[in-house]
């Protein structure tokens, strides 16, 4: 979110635990702040005049709440003619955010948190190393600083203003900070002011509030509440300093400035984006990071609630038609958010919310799918700016939509090929890229028609703002990848190449991701060129422009992203056999093997041969000790593959879970006990693939659902097209061990199934240098199957088996490694102890069918 609050209709709620009405109706909001500013003076002890001091901070105070009281709306929610004046303190709703840092920085768009969605790294970095969700301001009641990282709309920089409004009104007890004064200043500000000088940060901060009252000590004051630890600093957008060298620079200054202050009591907040954090990660005694998350249903509907409440409110006063007319829109509203999977997913972003319900407002139907809702998003933004434009005044020219919509195109293609994932140039360059845009476009004066576009920017701001001194912006990142698909896929009008050679340039760029997708949604959807889609997908699969595997994947998402009628079938099924073809490449990274399972899980792909038995036949074999052979007297059969997601559904579906007669005594008092009706981690996206090995499970649901297969297992299928009859006598269960590494070892005694050497291109195995960062599709490693035709018995999950530990019974054995372990733990002759109620994310099994015996 921009440092103004004029945002154009991108402001937002979300952050902190107080929410209660701040629009002071019927009160002296003059009194207020100078009660407020007596009260900071008791702690300040200024050396200078008290009624000075009084005078510059009731200033200050009322700067903050001019700058930050209402929400601005420009452009937005102007359908009854009345420009909103939307209370911020009326509308806030918590944030909650996770302790510690994720390790990466590009973030998947279908599993989410702070708006953002993780890569696969990232799952499994923040696996273990989270704490759960918690309000954001209990995390800063508990430190001296906080750092808070998210996307843009996540709510980062209303939590700042929230607390300085708060703060500025004499209500720090109401938020549990106490009287202090809050410091609220742009990163980005600074830096500029470094990029010229070398300035220190508490020098900065006072120059930066001297216009506030040029006459008055705001300088005196401020360092004065530092000096005393009265002070809650709140640095905004740490992300917004684009220079690496210059970010760095400011990072240390920070953390100075930090160490320093600290010692006196003063608190500290930072925000910053993920991207281009970690490489500045500041460090410093007392300084936490937390992780916005999103909203839940719970906060979605509590700012529902708010808003519409505060929006008849607007309109028609405190009445009870007011309050029936806000019931009504909050119901209407969020059906439209709960029935459409699309909208919900949004939903979840306080900025994308907010927007949601503007167009709501609005009358604005909302689509499910991303690329549609982006350009229903686009079209009512525009269409209410043009209305804007016209309030008091008529238009100085007609704002065409779909005219504006080519214009504004090709200027985020450029602003994101000059600084990508950055969001932001600066006017002079803006101005002489729209005299360029005008001018391609035959305008007859584009100087004169890119010097009004700039005015009407910064008066009427909608789709791009005026950001910050001399800078501009998108309403939001989203805005900017998604006009930067436009303005591509409209190099595609004639030829597709120029559309592939674009795409190609930016393949396995994480700022390009989305660009991509949303360029092949754009052809296949919104222009209906479903060929044109499918061309493009099929040349970058079949061009593998970028490192191996890269391409192909994005080719699978972007796939799944247009589908169904965004790409013709053929074209799916071209990408899928590539996809296939690149998750089994032993030359491709594995975090790539990795991503192009979850794609084929995801579009409906399945191997053949997913429910097929391999046969072992009876004999003696070498087991662990090299010296050792044992026997298996019987025909058993193995699952080719450990029991995935797909199939243990299966058993979730029928009911398995509240079927008594599928489960132990043990096993049953344990589910009972823990009120378990599905696997730990089942509603993660990710983990829950279909064609992943289900994990989190304990040995009790192993048990269960060999159960509850030997009910449905009347035949042994060996291949795809071969099957046999179960034999009479015959049982579905877990194997035991010895069992287990018959099948992985064959009778030789292999280190491990594919021989004695181990190549961490045959399993998914934790390798420091390269690895897959978590669970992968059953069917990735055809270098690592066994001698007797089994996958995946070394690496991705431990294996439960039926066998016990040792003579005491109190646990079982699991076999195979594991995605999370070292080579040494994926040897076949590797044996762990569990308690059989333990359950983890690299927990899974597979099944035989033996005699019951």
């Amino acid at each position: 979110m921009p440092d103004q609050v004029n945002t154009g209709g991108g402001a937002h709620v979300g952050g902190g635990v107080d929410t209660g009405g701040g629009d002071f109706v019927g009160r002296d909001l003059n009194l207020i702040i100078a009660q407020s500013a007596s009260e900071i003076l008791r702690v300040l002890r200024p050396p200078i005049s008290k009624e000075a001091v009084q005078n510059a901070t009731e200033a200050y105070y009322h700067a903050l709440l001019d700058r930050h009281r209402y929400l601005s709306l420009k452009g937005m929610g102007v359908s009854d003619r009345v420009a909103l004046r939307l209370p911020l303190l009326d509308l806030y709703v918590p944030l909650k955010a996770r302790l510690e840092l994720p390790a990466g920085e590009t973030w998947k768009r279908d599993i989410r948190l702070a708006g953002r969605p993780l890569s696969d790294e990232e799952q499994q970095a923040l696996a273990g190393r989270l704490s759960e969700p918690q309000p954001v301001l209990d995390l800063l009641h508990k430190h001296a600083g906080l750092i808070i990282l998210g996307d843009p709309g996540a709510g980062k920089t209303t939590f700042l203003k929230f607390l300085a409004l708060r703060l500025a009104l004499g209500e720090g007890e109401r938020v549990g900070l106490g009287n202090r004064l809050p410091i609220l200043a742009p990163l980005s500000a600074y830096a500029t002011a470094l990029s010229e000088r070398d300035v220190r940060l508490d020098d900065f901060i006072a120059a930066y509030f001297h216009d506030i009252g040029a006459d008055l000590p705001i300088a005196d004051m401020l360092r004065e509440a530092l000096k005393q630890g009265a002070a809650l600093v709140l640095l905004d957008g740490l992300d917004e300093v684009k220079d690496p060298a210059l970010r760095h620079h400011v990072v240390e200054r920070v953390v100075d400035f930090y160490t320093f202050h600290r010692r006196a009591g003063n608190k500290f907040v930072l925000t910053s984006r993920i991207v281009g954090y970690r490489d500045v990660r500041p460090a410093a005694e007392g300084l936490a990071e937390c992780t916005l998350v999103d909203f839940d249903d719970d906060e979605i509907n509590a700012f529902v609630a708010r808003w519409t409440m505060a929006l008849e409110r607007q309109a028609q006063g405190e009445s009870a038609f007011a309050r029936a007319e806000a019931e009504r829109e909050r119901r209407e509203l969020l059906d439209a958010i709960h029935r459409n999977p699309g909208v919900h997913a949004l939903a979840a972003n306080p900025l994308l919310l907010t927007i949601l319900a503007l167009m709501k407002r609005q009358g604005v139907t909302l689509p499910e799918r991303r690329v549609e809702l982006y350009d229903q998003y686009v079209r009512a933004l525009l269409s209410s700016w043009n209305r804007a434009r016209g309030l008091g005044r008529p238009p100085s020219h007609d704002l065409d939509v779909v005219q504006t919509v080519r214009m504004l195109a090709p200027l985020a293609l450029w602003m994101h090929e000059t600084n990508p994932g950055a969001g932001l140039v600066r006017r002079e360059e803006l101005r002489r890229r729209l005299e360029g845009i005008y001018a391609e476009r035959g305008e007859a004066n584009p100087e004169a028609s890119a010097r009004q576009f700039l005015e009407d920017v910064r008066e009427h701001a909608s789709l791009l703002l005026e950001r910050g001194a001399g800078e501009y912006g998108f309403i939001h990142l989203t805005f900017e990848e998604y006009l930067a698909a436009v303005a591509i896929a409209l190099l595609g009008q004639r030829d597709v190449q120029p559309v592939v050679e674009k795409l190609s340039d930016h393949v396995g760029d994480p700022a390009w991701r989305e660009v991509a997708l949303l360029t092949v949604g754009y052809l296949g959807i919104i222009q209906q060129r479903d060929e044109a889609a499918g061309a493009v997908v099929e040349a970058l699969a079949d061009q593998k422009p970028g490192q191996p595997g890269e391409a192909v994947v994005l080719a699978g998402e972007a796939v799944l992203d247009a589908w169904p009628g965004g790409v013709p079938p053929a074209s799916k099924e071209h990408i899928v056999n590539a996809l296939v073809t690149t998750m089994r490449d032993a030359g491709v990274a594995p975090i790539l093997r990795r991503q192009a399972g979850l794609v084929l899980g995801r579009s409906g792909w399945r191997p053949d041969d997913l429910d097929d038995f391999v046969e072992v036949s009876p004999g003696r074999f070498l087991y662990d000790d090299p010296m050792e052979r044992r026997e298996i007297p019987y025909h058993y059969w193995i699952a080719r593959y450990p029991v995935t997601n797909a199939q243990y559904a299966h058993f979730v579906d029928d009911g398995g879970y509240d079927e008594r007669r599928w489960w132990s005594d043990e096993g049953w008092q344990w589910r009972e006990s823990n009120q378990r009706r599905q696997p730990a981690w089942w509603d993660d996206p990710e983990r829950n693939n279909p064609i992943f090995p289900v994990v989190g499970v304990t040995w009790y649901e192993a048990e269960a659902y060999c159960n509850w297969l030997n009910s449905r297992l009347d035949a042994i299928r060996l291949d795809a097209s071969r099957t046999v009859t179960k034999p009479n006598g015959t049982v579905a269960r877990l194997p035991t061990e010895e069992e287990w590494e018959r099948a992985a070892r064959g009778v030789q005694g292999r280190e491990y199934p594919w021989g004695d050497k181990f190549d961490s291109a045959n399993a998914n195995v934790y390798d420091v240098a390269d690895r897959a960062g978590g669970t992968t599709a059953i069917c990735t490693y055809p270098q690592g199957i066994s001698p007797t035709g089994a996958w995946d018995m070394s690496g991705n999950v431990w294996e439960w088996t039926h066998s016990w530990y040792d003579e005491k019974k109190t646990a079982r054995v699991l076999r195979g490694g594991s995605w999370d372990l070292i080579q040494w733990y994926a040897r076949c002759a590797s044996r762990v102890r569990l308690d059989p109620y333990d359950f983890g994310g690299n927990l899974g099994f597979r099944v035989v069918v033996s005699l019951a015996s």
